[in-house]
């Protein structure tokens, strides 16, 4: 039997939410339809999502998607922009209605989707509330964080407790871009967020976890960095060296080296589909810390390439089929403690190949 292959980077749009969002014009975060199956996103004065096709919100139509482009399951997630940046109150109604959503889809397509929980960050203690509720009653697989919570770093104090409740229930973090923390000098040059706002402040998240000493308080921690690992796999030295050379000025000490806590704990995953990149991530965190990542629903996402672009890193890097087999599902089958594909549940038919479908 084939591998399945899990992809752990993408996101599901509750048609609700973007109703909602819609409904919001004039505020910071809202919403435009601009099509039938068409929206634009926005938080202030940038768009900082696309819908493009009804599979963005549709699982029905997105499971043909998924056919076509060889892929099995996904643990999907709620991107950008999320209830972290409504209000209190609107924040913690939207989580709770779209991690219920999410339990339906999963139910409704049995080993095709799996979820990860969505919190109302802007409120740590309902956050911890509504991951609890996600533990026990929803199953979720893991938890969906962001790489700010509305210009607030997270290895705050006060977001603990959410870190807590994912080591001690095995539940893996995607750290996924917020708006980032350098906007202003993004704007001010005239790049947008996808370029390197978004790459630079999931790698302040990441690092700033590790250096602050997160992942050492939680022993079973681990995350996923979205977009293979932001710039973290291409300044190893740097890393290296500003530990060696600065962490004492900071006030900085850790038991174990952050250069190992990432290689063993961290796990980039393949949204880049560029290969000198992918095979420079490989070569550092090795075949056992990879895994798939697609970013279906937004641009610079391929899901149609995600599969294709992972065997072509495996020929060129000289893996064998079985460590190929680990970036296509394996370590995402162990990371999020998923069960076997239901029997009853076909695989699709063109598992090797790659399709292109018009957006």
């Amino acid at each position: 039997m084939a591998q399945r292959t899990v992809d752990v980077h993408n996101h599901l749009y509750p048609k609700d939410y973007l109703a909602f969002l819609a409904g919001r014009k004039g505020q910071r975060v809202r919403a435009e339809q601009t099509g039938p199956n068409s929206y634009l996103l926005w938080d202030g004065d940038v768009i900082v999502a696309h819908i493009d096709r009804a599979g963005h919100y549709d699982p029905a139509v997105r499971i043909a998607d998924l056919d076509k482009a060889g892929l099995d399951t996904q643990v999907i997630s709620k991107t950008i922009p999320d209830p972290s940046a409504l209000s209190r109150d609107e924040g913690v109604y939207w989580a709770k209605k779209i991690n219920d959503h999410f339990a339906e889809v999963v139910r409704d397509y049995p080993g095709r989707f799996y979820a990860m929980a969505c919190l109302p960050y802007q409120d740590p203690d309902e956050a911890c509330k509504e991951l609890e509720r996600c533990i026990k009653d929803l199953k979720v697989k893991g938890i969906q964080m962001f790489s700010n919570c509305n210009g607030d770093v997270m290895f705050d104090p006060k977001f603990d407790g959410i870190f807590k409740l994912a080591s001690d229930n095995n539940l893996p973090l995607l750290i996924h871009p917020a708006v980032p923390l350098t906007a202003e000098a993004m704007k001010k040059s005239r790049i947008p967020f996808q370029l390197y706002g978004y790459t630079v402040d999931t790698s302040l998240c990441v690092i700033g976890l590790i250096f602050n000493g997160v992942f050492e308080r939680h022993k079973n921690l681990k995350a996923v960095h979205a977009h293979l690992g932001g710039i973290v796999p291409y300044l190893v030295r740097r890393l290296k060296d500003s530990w060696k050379g600065y962490a004492k000025e900071w006030g900085l000490s850790l038991d174990e080296h952050p250069e190992v806590t990432y290689r063993t704990r961290v796990y980039p995953d393949t949204t880049s589909f560029y290969l000198p990149a992918m095979k420079a991530c490989l070569e550092w965190v090795g075949v056992n810390q990879m895994v798939v990542g697609t970013d279906y629903a937004h641009r610079v996402g391929d899901p149609e390439g995600a599969i294709k672009a992972v065997k072509d890193l495996g020929q060129q890097a000289g893996l064998s089929q079985d460590q190929i087999d680990r970036i296509l599902g394996k370590n995402a089958e162990v990371l999020y403690n998923l069960p076997p594909m239901p029997a009853n549940v076909k695989a699709p038919a063109n598992n090797n190949v790659a399709v292109a479908t018009t957006v």
